[in-house]
């Protein structure tokens, strides 16, 4: 049985600064299951269409050369359209294949998905073992069983699910995700966002215990699950040797959540001598001098963290947790330890005005990140965002109408006192006030040592320009 998972072919929406600035790394979901598959003997190949930039015609000739039995595609709600089109494409060319569909958007939207003639299961949530699972199941000819967890197919006309699927427990039962089947060579970092070339994407944890209202959680959810720091510079080194990796960006959504195990992993850093720079994410409720200064030591060049908003009322309302006395400590803790800080914000959430966006962008300015990231808010099915601007008729478009729309700088959300054009102006002129503020322009010239930061700085100013000129 031939078995091929795929990263659609898609593009990013050209309103979205990633479109320009933004980074292209591995699928590391479909890796981590290609491996589970092939160490169960069931070798499973990876198509990353959207990483190799293929249309849907490109998508096709490989399908024919390949001629896969079994077809895994991921989706999200921001590819979701293109995810299904792969499918209906994958059903005209090779009759009798079976298509799988998993990730965020079927996990929460299984019934609409089902709903599609293209898509004959559905894995829900953690995919690794359901999915070999289904394999083994469709190996032998027969029905799935009810008891593969996170399940769906239809039966006799019907839609049937099985219960959702249970949380990988040990991480480190999880052998590491390969990356020998994927085009290595075609992975980039963010503009601005790295100091080394090659870099790569690890995750060292699932899960998030927090509740911001406005963040999906569909596949990881909310019980914390860590690898080991022995695990964690395991895969570091084979990342190393194997593909020559000089920096990785750990893809975790708080890399700093169990504090000690940070400092592990930097200790074993350290103690390895890895010689590899980093980057990460976390929270400015999560950090102390200390840690950061250990990060620091042991490669840590830049830390990204989400404020938001920069209303104490709008960040209860959000269910963020945190301070604005926290985000300008951990701001300041981070550039006082010699680390890089990235920080980003939410425009447009239900009941803001225009008072509240510029204190939104007041905050920015005041801490004065080194680099900031401006979004408008995107009510994602499945978050309580989602079901506060659908209850309260704030939804412009919905269902098949919306998803296109959630990977760019799209109004998504009606304001009661701020029309959708105004609130694109003030998008618009924040990210200018922000980089063109003459204070903002001498620093960054201050910062450059030699010729690489040179070229960094260039490359990053050009495509920032080239996505607010439109080209």
């Amino acid at each position: 049985m031939r078995i091929l998972l795929v990263n659609p072919p898609w593009q990013l929406d050209q309103n979205s600064v990633y479109s320009k600035t933004g980074a292209i790394y591995p699928p590391l979901g479909l890796a981590s299951m290609a491996t589970v598959m092939d160490e169960a003997g069931l070798p499973t190949d990876i198509l990353d269409a959207w990483g190799m930039g293929m249309g849907l015609d490109s998508f096709q000739a490989e399908l024919i050369k390949r001629k896969p039995d079994v077809l895994g595609i991921t989706a999200y709600t921001t590819t979701v359209l293109q995810a299904l089109a792969a499918a209906r494409k994958a059903k005209e060319t090779i009759p009798g294949i079976t298509v799988v569909m998993g990730g965020p958007h079927p996990t929460i939207m299984p019934e609409e998905m089902m709903e599609q003639e293209c898509v004959d299961y559905i894995i829900r949530g953690e995919g690794e073992f359901s999915f070999l699972s289904l394999v083994r199941y469709l190996q032998k000819n027969i029905p799935p069983p009810e008891n593969i967890p996170g399940l769906s197919w239809r039966e006799n006309g019907l839609i049937r699910h099985a219960p959702n699927s249970g949380f990988v427990e040990d991480l480190n039962s999880l052998p590491v995700a390969s990356r020998e089947k994927l085009p290595m060579s075609i992975y980039r970092p963010a503009s601005g966002a790295y100091r080394r070339t090659p870099v790569t994407s690890m995750i060292t944890s699932r899960g998030c215990p927090f509740n911001c209202t406005f963040c999906s959680k569909a596949i990881f959810g909310s019980t914390v699950r860590f690898r080991t720091a022995e695990k964690v510079v395991e895969e570091a080194k084979y990342l190393r040797d194997r593909f020559g990796i000089k920096e990785i960006y750990f893809a975790d959504d708080c890399f700093t959540l169990d504090l000690a195990r940070a400092g592990e992993i930097c200790d074993l850093f350290l103690s390895h001598d890895l010689d590899m720079t980093w980057t990460c994410s976390t929270r400015v409720n999560l950090v102390n001098p200390v840690l950061l200064k250990k990060m620091k030591q042991a490669g840590c060049v830049s830390i990204g963290y989400g404020i938001e908003t920069g209303d104490p009322e709008m960040a209860k309302k959000l269910r963020k947790g945190i301070t604005i006395k926290q985000a300008r400590d951990a701001i300041a803790w981070t550039r006082s330890a010699g680390i890089e800080t990235r920080s980003s914000y939410i425009f447009g959430f239900p009941g803001e005005d225009m008072k509240d966006l510029e204190n939104t962008l007041r905050v920015a300015l005041e801490l004065n990140a080194d680099f900031v990231i401006f979004n408008l808010a995107i009510p994602l099915p499945g978050t309580e965002l989602y079901r506060e601007a659908k209850d309260n008729g704030l939804l412009p478009a919905d269902g098949f109408d919306l998803y296109p729309l959630t990977d760019g700088a799209h109004v998504l959300i009606r304001l009661p006192s701020v029309t959708p054009d105004q609130l694109k102006v003030f998008y618009d002129r924040a990210y200018r006030r922000y980089y063109l503020r003459p204070r903002y322009i001498f620093t960054r010239l201050s910062r450059i040592k030699n010729f690489e930061d040179l070229r960094l700085n260039w490359r990053g100013l050009k495509e920032f320009l080239a996505w607010r000129s439109g080209g």
